[in-house]
């Protein structure tokens, strides 16, 4: 259960930071990919449980792939692809004790404030709408290869859950560590 509230929380980071590359919900081929990383309080010997969004998509990306700073993206992901590798815990998950993913089926994730930071590292802000909570989270991302239509960035983040309300304060029966990690590697195609 703590790996639930992990995981809703670090969803929402994922979408954040995602640059996603395909334009239905669907995981990209080529590699694309958006982990949450949730680990117990106390710890546990399989900590950190990883959970995967399996569909997300770009609604809008705009930039210069020789520039990438001042560019833009909106990204949609699918809360009720989560998996677990444990079906029992990603059905929790989507309860209205984590995700509630019946009613809140989607996390939006709008990308802008892009500045370089040294080399391929780049800086940006992750407005993040999900759970009727609205944040704003900073993000680093290193872009790995870039065309004329398109960047794949690499990039990991840490947040709150409580942040968007995701499982008990509690840690005594919500034994979840309330920071959780996202690591993605994504292609964002301009739009």
């Amino acid at each position: 259960m703590n790996m639930f509230h992990r995981f809703g929380l670090a969803t929402t980071l994922a979408a954040a930071v995602a640059f996603s590359a395909s334009p239905a919900f669907a995981a990209d081929p080529a590699g694309d990919s958006i982990v949450v990383l949730a680990k117990h309080t106390p710890a546990k010997k399989d900590d950190p449980v990883k959970v995967n969004f399996d569909k997300f998509k770009v609604t809008k990306a705009t930039f210069d792939a020789k520039k990438i700073e001042g560019g833009t993206a909106t990204i949609e992901i699918d809360t009720t692809s989560i998996k677990s590798g444990a079906d029992k815990r990603d059905a929790h998950l989507q309860t209205p004790d984590f995700i509630d993913s019946a009613k809140y089926s989607t996390i939006t994730v709008d990308i802008d404030k892009v500045k370089k930071k040294a080399g391929k590292t780049y800086t940006a802000e992750a407005t993040v709408k999900f759970r009727d909570v609205t944040k704003a989270i900073p993000v680093t991302f290193d872009v790995v290869d870039a065309k004329d239509d398109w960047i794949k960035i690499k990039g990991d983040a840490k947040f709150s859950r409580f942040d968007f309300n995701v499982g008990g304060k509690d840690l005594k029966t919500t034994p979840v560590d309330p920071t959780l990690e996202i690591q993605l590697a994504l292609t964002l195609k301009k739009t």
